[in-house]
């Protein structure tokens, strides 16, 4: 196999999208097919994975798995590419081999996994699927990998020849553990909205219990109000905002807020306009909607990566 390699750069770096798209796409297509073919249906939320019957897999069987393969393609191209320049730039380390390993067995079993289990959400696939990939990469990264990376004249000095692949392990691994992290951007909320009305209550007297107890002392002003709207969501992340909007006017102005990503948010509209009173944290990804058709009644919505779920209750007076 050595001898038989190309010797040029480029065509190493070919090589190496090629083999990968291999591994990664195509062995675990196979794979698949062969599974189903003993009896085992890697996909299908109807009737689901699991052992069904043996049997010669029909031309449109073997198309359906080609789409899927297809479907795979762009998600794996974009990986191949990515470690036929990392190939690139490790062929002026001249590394050791089991060094190469090292690192590009884990990262090749995750992309290969995640890539699969990305794209296979489609068709309901099992994990078996995902175990077919992530193990086809991982061998693609301990046994191709390591002998496709170019051999070239150049080698960098000592020092950027152990600071290089390390910065790229460590980037590949952010990179790659990232979207499996709990997200600093998302945030669950409790929303009350109250207006002035001379029929409520005092403002210092009104319940806010539902927001939090912590956010009654921080409102400033007088005067009679009404809870009109109460909205909490939840995300998938850990942070927890409770947010107190008061109406001064006679007529709520729709409004787009941006929510800190935690502690106590305070808005006030006044002549018109909204202003923050308090905010506590950062900002988070997700937006409050403020609506009101008719001028009158006032509806609560959400932007951003939100909700897992989500409740609104109404008051006395909308």
């Amino acid at each position: 196999m050595k001898r038989g390699l190309p010797k040029t750069w480029w065509s190493r770096l070919l090589l190496i999208l090629a083999t990968y798209i291999l591994a990664a796409d195509i062995l675990p297509n196979m794979l698949l097919i062969l599974a189903d073919g003993v009896g085992y249906l890697p996909y299908s939320d109807r009737p689901g994975p699991g052992w069904h019957v043996a049997h010669v897999l029909s031309f449109q069987e073997v198309g359906f798995y080609a789409g899927f393969a297809l479907l795979l393609l762009r998600g794996t191209t974009l990986c191949g590419a990515t470690f036929s320049v990392s190939g690139l730039v490790l062929g002026f380390c001249a590394l050791p081999r089991w060094v190469v390993r090292l690192m590009a067995v884990p990262a090749a079993f995750l992309a290969s996994g995640f890539i699969m289990a990305a794209a296979g959400w489609y068709i309901a696939i099992s994990a078996l699927g995902v175990y077919a990939a992530a193990g086809c990469g991982a061998l693609w990264g301990f046994f191709v990998f390591p002998r496709l990376i170019p051999q070239l004249g150049k080698v960098l000095p000592t020092s950027l020849r152990i600071a290089v692949p390390i910065v790229m392990f460590l980037g590949a691994a952010y990179w790659l553990i990232r979207p499996l992290l709990p997200d600093p951007g998302l945030t669950n909320a409790k929303v009350e909205v109250i207006r002035r009305d001379d029929k409520g209550a005092d403002l210092a007297t009104i319940d806010l219990s539902f927001v939090g107890s912590s956010i009654g002392p921080q409102v400033k002003g007088s005067g009679k109000y009404v809870s009109t709207n109460r909205m909490q969501f939840a995300t998938d992340g850990r942070n927890q905002v409770r947010v107190l909007l008061i109406i001064d006017d006679d007529r709520p102005v729709p409004h787009t807020f941006v929510l800190p990503r935690s502690g106590d948010a305070i808005y006030r509209q006044q002549q018109g306009q909204w202003r923050e009173e308090r905010i506590e944290a950062r900002r988070s990804e997700i937006s409050l909607n403020l609506t009101s058709p008719d001028g009158r009644g006032i509806g609560l919505g959400t932007q951003g990566p939100c909700c897992s779920s989500m409740s609104e209750s109404f008051g006395q007076s909308r």
